[in-house]
């Protein structure tokens, strides 16, 4: 399995992207972030350097190592060359010490169950991962990529083989292509179209037996700062943001869902500032401090609103000084998930939903795993009861399905393996098994 570590650079503050070799220092970057995962590994940068070496070479050209073509790339489709995306990045693999690479094929969405069985799937981009577009299930994509660049503010350049063919043979679109830099940086969200590509990102797949490195995405507020009624932070991959609620209250949102709040006590006209001592403080229309992280005397620092939902206060040299991190994926004992709220495992790779037609449904970048069954209750909601039962009730309170253990308490959890349990503290109570 891939080794998918985050590495600390402690005093070093990264403003610029993570490339290929190294670490380019672009001006400041408003909505970055990279204190806790730094330059990619060497074999992630091999991988990336690799494929950046055989930019504007086509199917049958003479490859960076002096080969031609790659894999059978020129000559796959009955002599003649084939699409070949898959061909490219697989090439690329091999030839940077990437293990099991005998489990793809030219097929895009080999790459993706490469993920599925090596536990590697991620929404989490590392230079050296392959990016797969419109996965369809069964092995079928339309689409891999390799991450060259990834940026601490949630976005990655990707190069891609066999990208801007003409003609409508998949011999005269796969002679008339390149490999290609996509460019420029896009946001890298699951289940989102980033308009270089012009297709849904299904997911990243690290590469087994080499170190990559991840990068978390966030969204920065500097100090002297000021957020009032009606404005919003959002993460990168847009699934979470913070702002004021109507009672003035400073929260945080999935969707509809609140994760987080500072209380209730508060009025419409409050506003949250991020002063210069480094201090975040909800303040009262009249002045009055009324809630605070206690972050003072650290002048420079800021604020950020991150992809996994995490809120954290940053010092100017990278140290944490305040966090807090939701639960995104739990629903604990007593709660409920109404209409149009949901849960987000692996920073939106899987998300549970509770639809408006009463159908409760697990989905990955836009494909249903797993369903209830329940559709066509509109307004049903899901609730976890003390008795350890899990289950989709009608408006009326009348159970739908439930699954769980009668009498082991315990509470739902979308897994982040992308499985929605039933669980407690020693023990997964019952599974829908993906």
């Amino acid at each position: 399995m891939g080794t998918r570590g985050l590495v600390a650079l402690r005093g070093i503050r990264f403003i610029g992207p993570v490339v290929a070799g190294t670490i380019v220092a672009a001006g400041l970057i408003v909505g970055g972030w990279a204190s806790s995962a730094g330059a990619a590994s060497r074999d992630g940068q091999a991988i990336a350097q690799l494929a950046l070496a055989n930019v504007g070479r086509h199917a049958c050209a003479r490859n960076s190592l002096g080969g031609r073509g790659y894999g059978s790339s020129c000559t796959g489709n009955g002599g003649r060359p084939e699409y070949w995306c898959a061909d490219f990045a697989k090439w690329v693999w091999q030839n940077s010490g990437v293990a099991d690479t005998q489990e793809l094929t030219p097929a895009a969405g080999s790459f993706y169950t490469y993920g599925l069985r090596n536990g590697t799937l991620t929404a989490l981009p590392a230079v050296g991962d392959a990016a797969v577009f419109n996965y369809y299930g069964g092995g079928v994509a339309e689409h891999v990529a390799l991450v060259t660049a990834v940026y601490p503010n949630g976005t990655v350049e990707t190069t891609s083989g066999d990208w801007g063919g003409q003609g409508g043979t998949e011999a005269q679109f796969s002679s008339t292509s390149r490999v290609v830099l996509n460019s420029p940086a896009y946001v890298a969200a699951v289940g989102k179209m980033p308009p270089p590509m012009g297709m849904v990102l299904s997911g990243f797949v690290a590469p087994v037996g080499v170190a990559v490195t991840p990068v978390l995405g966030g969204t920065e507020v500097a100090d002297n700062s000021t957020l009032v009624a009606g404005q919003t932070i959002q993460s990168p991959n847009g699934l979470f943001s913070l702002g004021l609620s109507q009672t003035g209250a400073l929260q945080e949102t999935l969707g509809s869902r609140v994760l987080w709040t500072t209380g209730s006590a508060g009025q419409p006209n409050d506003k949250a500032e991020l002063q210069s001592d480094g201090n975040l403080v909800l303040y009262a229309a009249a002045g009055q401090p009324l809630w605070s992280t206690g972050t003072g005397n650290n002048p420079g620092d800021s604020l950020w609103l991150r992809n996994d939902g995490s809120i954290l206060i940053l010092s100017s040299t990278g140290t944490v000084l305040w966090r807090q991190t939701p639960s995104t994926g739990i629903i604990p004992v007593g709660t409920t998930l109404t209409a149009g709220q949901e849960l987000v495992a692996d920073e939106g790779l899987y998300q549970l939903y509770m639809q408006r037609d009463g159908n409760l449904v697990e989905y990955s970048a836009g494909r249903a795993l797993w369903t209830s069954g329940t559709a066509g209750e509109w307004g049903a909601f899901a609730k976890m009861y003390p008795s350890g039962m899990l289950a989709v009730l009608n408006p009326k309170y009348r159970a739908l399905k439930a699954w769980g253990r009668l009498h082991q308490p315990g509470f739902a959890q979308l897994a982040p393996w992308g499985a929605l349990v039933v669980r407690n503290d020693r023990a997964v109570l019952w599974s829908n098994k993906l």
